[in-house]
């Protein structure tokens, strides 16, 4: 589960039960968690479930259904600024992780239906209601450039974490860099093992850096497998004489398990 610092009030649960208070200062402090209330770090991380039909009247349900979909995780929520919580953010698509598109679902829409499968009476799942083509056309969330700066300021610290941190190496942007930069490259993991070679490039519309075809596999040449990965995934870095060094955080493995890129 992905573990978040933001605590959220009863609101995350639509719930209106009221909280234990501490007596002085009013309502500036909170003593515990009341009922019907959760934590974001609870919150944050559980899966959601698409489902074209629901009965109104169900409340509970014994275990995940047949007839659901599992969408994805929430990794994120939008507040107002009065607390309330407008939607969830959930990771649609994609294939170990690559390929995913932020998706915001609308808080009011979601169910809350509780699992009698389990012995824990607040055990419960969030249900979309809604098939699940129609969840993976749906429009992608757009953050805004304020963060989206912070996403790329982010990925500019991963690639000088502990992961990917080498002496004499530098970060570098994907926007900073050509395909001629990149193409032939060579592809490392976190442990510096050769796991491929970036083959192709391709672009947007507008001419920036997309994703990148990493041919995987094979032996000599032959036999290689051809794998898209956004750029967003692709860690680079560069030292003072240029030479650049392209890392992904997937092991040889996971390469290799993912759809085979056709042009």
């Amino acid at each position: 589960m992905t573990i978040k610092t933001l605590a959220l009030s009863a609101a995350l649960m639509c719930a209106t039960a009221p909280m234990a208070l501490a007596d002085m200062h009013g309502n500036l402090f909170q003593t515990e968690i009341g009922d019907n209330a959760m934590l974001a770090s609870e919150f944050i991380g559980m899966r959601v479930y698409a489902a074209e039909t629901i009965d109104s009247g169900v409340f509970d349900v014994t275990g995940p259904q047949d007839t659901w979909n599992d969408i994805g995780e929430i990794n994120d929520v939008v507040l107002t600024r009065d607390g309330e919580v407008l939607a969830v953010i959930v990771d649609v698509g994609g294939f170990l992780g690559i390929g995913e598109k932020p998706v915001a679902l609308n808080m009011k829409a979601l169910r809350f239906l509780g699992d009698s499968s389990t012995e824990d009476p607040d055990d419960f799942f969030i249900v979309a209601p809604a098939a699940l083509g129609v969840i993976e056309e749906a429009q992608t969330f757009h953050w805004g450039d304020d963060h989206m700066d912070t996403m790329k300021a982010d990925a500019g610290m991963t690639a000088t974490g502990a992961a990917y941190e080498r002496e004499g190496y530098t970060p570098v942007m994907p926007d900073d860099l050509t395909t001629e930069d990149l193409t032939g490259e060579r592809v490392y993991d976190a442990n510096d093992e050769w796991i491929g070679e970036v083959s192709e490039l391709l672009l947007t519309d507008d001419g920036k850096l997309d994703r990148a075809v990493i041919d995987v596999g094979g032996f000599l040449g032959i036999g290689e497998k051809p794998v898209a990965l956004s750029m967003d995934q692709i860690r680079i870095v560069r030292d003072e004489n240029s030479v650049v060094r392209v890392y992904v955080p997937l092991t040889k493995e996971e390469l290799e398990a993912l759809p085979t890129y056709e042009k």
